[in-house]
């Protein structure tokens, strides 16, 4: 059951450190953010930025960090300012007892005044108090304009990493790691067909990925190729 945090968003049940895709160039990234999100994790280490295009697993990854922290009886906060951007900065106030705050898509709100300095007062107030606070953008922290020039000084406080894009022949193992972890394996065949006749983005492939779960659930049948024909066309 997902965690229900700030105006109703909740946690996608999903976005988990095991059904995260690992490669070479996100390793270490997941590594740190796995120790960040402990409940007695190294004090050097307050503030983490991620940074990468769309469908890289940056909420993917803040929501995980919310997940492990608060299954472990401590408070965190996932803040998805594409969605909560236009309820006004005050979402920011009362976050003055949780352990985590998690800021998804800082870059939204940048050159708006209200914004930056409510962004920058809950930046001094966390570190002040030790608060953990992990943010991220589709820039990097060093190249992102804000109209208030020490808010850019607070963004790149922490250590910051770059979350590269899934190859082509990688998606196919995410999709055959998301399928494990929802209790079925996935043919190759059906990999293949689904390859053939449909976007080949994350989002899309997962939604796919979704939909022939829960209609093989509902009609208690294997997830074949006709099967998927049968669904998806």
């Amino acid at each position: 059951m997902s965690e229900q945090l700030t105006l109703n968003v909740g946690l996608n049940e999903g976005s988990r450190f095991p059904s995260f895709y690992r490669n070479d160039e996100n390793a270490d990234a997941v590594a740190t953010l796995e120790l960040f999100s402990q409940p007695f994790q190294e004090k050097s280490q307050q503030q983490i930025f991620l940074w990468g295009g769309g469908q890289v697993g940056k909420s993917h990854l803040l929501q995980a960090c919310c997940y492990q922290l608060s299954e472990q009886g401590m408070h965190a906060s996932y803040l998805p300012l594409k969605v909560l951007s236009l309820y006004g900065s005050s979402i920011l106030e009362g976050l003055h007892n949780t352990d985590l705050i998690a800021i998804d898509d800082v870059d939204i709100i940048l050159g708006d005044k209200y914004w930056e300095e409510d962004l920058f007062n809950l930046i001094n107030h966390a570190r002040i108090s030790g608060q953990r606070l992990l943010f991220s953008a589709n820039q990097n922290p060093r190249d992102l304009v804000c109209s208030l020039p020490d808010l850019s000084t607070r963004l790149v406080w922490g250590s910051s990493y770059q979350l590269p894009e899934l190859s082509g022949e990688e998606k196919p193992l995410l999709l055959k790691l998301r399928a494990q972890q929802r209790g079925f394996d996935l043919d190759d065949r059906v990999i293949d067909y689904i390859y053939k006749r449909f976007p080949r983005d994350i989002d899309s492939l997962l939604n796919i990925l979704d939909r022939l779960d829960k209609e093989s659930l509902r009609q208690k049948s294997k997830i074949t190729i006709p099967f998927a024909k049968q669904v998806l066309e």
